[in-house]
């Protein structure tokens, strides 16, 4: 019996978390939808705070918290770069991911509030990095990989975190 739970728990993960890897476009991230496990609602609440304060180690603000969602902001420190004349460009970025928990699903919505270069706020947007056509300008295509790969990893140590 304890190897049927071991193989089914093991199947249930990979089932879960093979999601397809989001992608950034001019208008930012699109919603992530997952499985939400069976957890009760109120311990997915509270998992959802603890992982804003271990995944974020400079603290994070959890706020707008309700019986089913809350959203989370924070900064993120070399959340994307791109290279210039073989120089390095790294960017942090303030963020909030919006966590609503439905009946079978979960969503996660990840949006970029500002962008920092050197502790220096900058007016750029992520549009900016974009052609109208919606392709990256020259020079910035390390932007979308970086930034992509950081999302990601975000969202994945989300979701196996709340499932412990």
């Amino acid at each position: 019996m304890k190897k049927f739970l071991l193989t089914a728990f093991f199947f249930y993960t990979c089932f879960a978390f093979s999601q397809d890897k989001i992608e950034l476009s001019p208008n930012g991230f699109p919603t992530v939808t997952i499985v939400k496990p069976n957890i009760p609602l109120e311990n997915l609440i509270e998992a959802s705070k603890s992982w804003a304060l271990f995944y974020n180690k400079k603290g994070a603000d959890v706020y707008e918290v309700t019986s089913n969602s809350l959203k989370i902001d924070a900064l993120k420190p070399s959340a994307f770069h791109y290279y210039s004349l073989g120089d390095p460009y790294f960017f942090t970025v303030k963020y909030t991911l919006a966590v609503e928990f439905g009946e079978k699903n979960y969503t996660l919505k990840f949006t970029v509030k500002e962008i920092y270069m050197k502790d220096k706020l900058i007016e750029s947007t992520i549009a900016d990095y974009f052609t109208p056509e919606g392709k990256l300008k020259e020079g910035f295509e390390e932007i979308k990989p970086s930034f992509e790969s950081t999302v990601n990893k975000m969202i994945s140590s989300f979701a196996t975190y709340i499932q412990k």
